[in-house]
């Protein structure tokens, strides 16, 4: 199953599965524990799941570097598919 997350216009995130505001940090541990996620915006349900955790490793990033630059470097260059 996968959990729904509502991003609303003010940038709350809501986890409808447990009806109830959710940070990137908890929706981070959800993500370690294996549960599948979708964020969506709620007002015009564009997927936000790949900005959300990107926006999850920024954040962890910038409390302490955890992915090496050659790793980051990788991920760059291997660039982001086209659709």
């Amino acid at each position: 199953m996968t959990r729904m997350i509502k991003r609303y216009s003010n940038r709350k995130l809501y986890d409808t599965t447990d009806s109830r505001y959710v940070t990137l940090q908890q929706i981070a541990g959800l993500i370690r524990n294996g549960d599948e996620i979708r964020v969506v915006d709620k007002t015009t349900q564009q997927d936000l799941t790949a900005a959300t955790m990107a926006q999850i490793i920024f954040e962890e990033e910038k409390r302490g570097p955890r992915l090496s630059i050659e790793g980051l470097r990788r991920i760059i260059r291997s660039g982001l598919p086209t659709v």
